[in-house]
């Protein structure tokens, strides 16, 4: 799943907006803003508010959504290792 993908899907946003983010979350990474964090320290706060004073919330709002997206692909990895994990032990069990 991509980026794009999850927010319209889990914000119920159109394309263009679901777009809007992407390109905010890339001029963040562009400027170096955001280097993959799973949060937003201080410094990325101040950062935004200077360079981004009047949409601040806009960057800030990318950040905290793209942090989700993270998180839920870390989360779905864990359940397909874990999957994966007991299946292998099953085969294993049935074979002795």
């Amino acid at each position: 799943m991509k980026f794009k993908d999850f927010l319209m899907k889990e914000y119920q946003i159109g394309e263009k907006s679901a777009r809007d983010y992407e390109g905010r979350l890339n001029g963040l990474i562009n400027k170096g803003i955001y280097k993959g964090e799973s949060q937003i320290t201080n410094i990325m706060r101040e950062t935004i508010e200077k360079e981004f004073s009047k949409s601040e919330a806009h960057y800030l709002l990318t950040i905290e959504r793209y942090i989700a997206f993270q998180e839920r692909i870390l989360k779905k990895r864990e359940k397909l290792i874990i999957s994966y994990s007991l299946m292998r032990l099953g085969t294993i069990l049935c074979k002795t």
